[in-house]
């Protein structure tokens, strides 16, 4: 099992969010506790930094994937193409928060809009919010 496999091995749909019958979306009380970022962490903290963009990637895409199913998602869609409104970017964010611990505004999701553009910011404020001097992004 490779780094990418073990930390977003999970089926599309599960644990994150319930379904509405015509299949959006719906934030659950219980979604963010079982949203475990441990994984990530230690993946994370062994990476190289292009790993490291790789898998917060691969996290953005499965992420968006969970919440937009049953839309298969790639590295380079866009994500307001894709379906994606203001309510589910405020879940997409508030998901890549507790798993990453790194603060992302939501315009974070108009300037970056695909897994691969925010993946590789992700990266970049991860390094810097873990970094050894304690600077931000």
């Amino acid at each position: 099992m490779n780094v990418h496999s073990a930390v977003n091995d999970h089926a599309t749909g599960d644990a994150t969010t319930s379904r509405r019958p015509n299949g959006s979306a719906m934030h659950t009380d219980n979604s963010e506790a079982e949203l475990d970022g441990a994984a990530l962490h230690q993946a994370l903290s062994i990476a190289t930094p292009e790993e490291r963009e790789d898998i917060l990637r691969e996290t953005v895409r499965t992420q968006l994937a969970d919440i937009l199913a049953p839309k298969p998602i790639d590295g380079d869609s866009n994500f307001l193409e894709n379906g994606l409104t203001s309510l589910t970017a405020l879940e997409l964010t508030r998901n890549l928060m507790t798993l990453t611990d790194v603060e992302i505004p939501l315009v974070a999701i108009l300037e970056y809009p695909t897994p691969a553009q925010l993946g590789h910011y992700l990266a970049e404020a991860y390094t810097a919010v873990n970094s050894s001097d304690g600077a931000t992004a």
